[in-house]
């Protein structure tokens, strides 16, 4: 049985499964490092995405089929399913009709079933959960035989895809035509040329070759067959665009020269990352440093505002760095505020004598670590109130792809 037949076979029971059980929660699908979700809401899909480029995919859907798109950005959870977060958004706040968001939908199910029919031996793994489902818009939702008909569509192109001896070329490679005098002398006027030099450059994959020409990936593609032949087109893996949610936090950040900047001392990046989520879209920079020893020198030539800090690391405690700061010049006023799960009494005295200016404890919500930080540095005026900040709202004609 061909790999095309393996992975329609596996995807069309597993739908018709998770429907026949009403099922809640998310598929995951593992082919080596790639990874793809399927999410399902009382067994109808509700959104599926994952893979090597879930923005480049986002952003030609929307591209597509809302080309004028806006939202408001604030409160979006970077994590699970950001996307169907902005369609939502998008709809309450009338910036896109329903027909709209459930094109965007179909659009990424179809790409993902395109990546998933050709592989075999794909790991599943089910998460039954509804933590992901606090708001559904019931009218976003994908029926199985709705999903049945993108599948067998899906499945026929992959077939023509198969038929024109592509099934070894992956759609979100970008193909790069070689400069070759054979390329000269298949009668092409050095205007042809350059044309088809600037398409496939290396950068645009061939999904974003497609959506550019406003054509299906097969006849997107069917022009650079007889240069694949030939040899004269290169494969190249290309990285994913920045979703709208880290282009609209590095927008704020240019726009706000000069803003306090906060360090985080954590051994685990996570913690660091979770407070850069927090901070950068508020008008703060982060300078994060996960070995503590090395975070003196660090903190030395930087200086920053504030710093939050840990206590259980390795190689010292956070109390003994705490310490060891306060005594140091220039960190005897900094304002040193400890993040941890150590929550005990005892700790937050002990805190206290080494000269911390506050104590949150683990998991600290957003909220907190805003309070924490506009507690200290607010007052210096380095900051505007929420309601008078910009890049709040993002159009999609400001993220287009590479070279469009």
């Amino acid at each position: 049985m061909s790999a095309t037949a393996i992975g329609y076979k596996m995807l069309s029971h597993t739908l018709a499964v998770l429907s026949q059980k009403q099922a809640t929660g998310k598929l995951l699908l593992e082919q080596g490092e790639q990874q793809w979700q399927l999410y399902f809401f009382q067994g109808s899909l509700v959104y599926a995405t994952g893979g090597s480029h879930r923005s480049r995919r986002w952003y030609r859907a929307i591209g597509q089929h809302c080309r004028n798109f806006q939202v408001d950005l604030r409160d979006i959870d970077a994590g699970e399913l950001w996307e169907y977060q902005l369609l939502q958004r998008g709809v309450a706040a009338s910036e896109m009709s329903l027909e709209q968001a459930k094109a965007i939908v179909h659009s990424s199910v179809s790409e993902v079933f395109f990546a998933l029919i050709g592989q075999s031996g794909l790991r599943r793994e089910w998460r039954p959960s509804q933590k992901y489902f606090y708001k559904i818009t019931s009218s976003l939702l994908l029926s199985l035989t709705e999903v049945e008909k993108i599948l067998c569509s899906t499945q026929q192109i992959w077939q023509k895809w198969k038929a024109m001896g592509l099934w070894l070329v992956d759609p979100e490679q970008a193909p790069l035509l070689k400069a070759s005098a054979q390329l000269q002398e298949n009668r092409f006027s050095s205007n042809s040329l350059i044309a088809l030099a600037n398409v496939f450059n290396g950068e645009n994959t061939l999904w974003d070759i497609a959506f550019k020409k406003k054509q299906c990936v097969t006849v997107a593609t069917r022009a650079l067959v007889n240069y694949m032949k030939q040899g004269l087109v290169n494969f190249r893996t290309v990285p994913d665009l920045p979703s709208p949610i880290e282009q609209w936090r590095w927008a704020a950040a240019i726009a706000q020269p000069g803003r306090p900047l906060i360090a985080c001392i954590d051994d685990s990046p996570t913690v660091c990352e979770f407070l850069e989520e927090i901070l950068l879209p508020e008008g703060y920079r982060v300078l994060k440093i996960q070995d503590p020893m090395q975070g003196v020198g660090i903190l030395a030539k930087n200086k920053p505002a504030l710093i939050f800090m840990d206590v259980v690391m390795p190689k010292t405690s956070g109390f003994a760095l705490c310490n060891f700061l306060r005594k140091t010049p220039a960190f005897r006023e900094t304002p040193i505020v400890f993040l941890t799960g150590q929550d005990s009494i005892i700790d937050r005295t002990r805190a206290k004598l080494t000269g911390a200016s506050d104590f949150l404890s683990k998991p600290a919500n957003p909220e907190q670590v805003l309070q924490v930080a506009d507690k200290y540095l607010k007052a210096k005026g380095d900051r505007q109130p929420l309601a008078n900040r910009h890049h709040n709202l993002l159009n999609s004609q400001q993220l287009t792809l590479a070279n469009s």
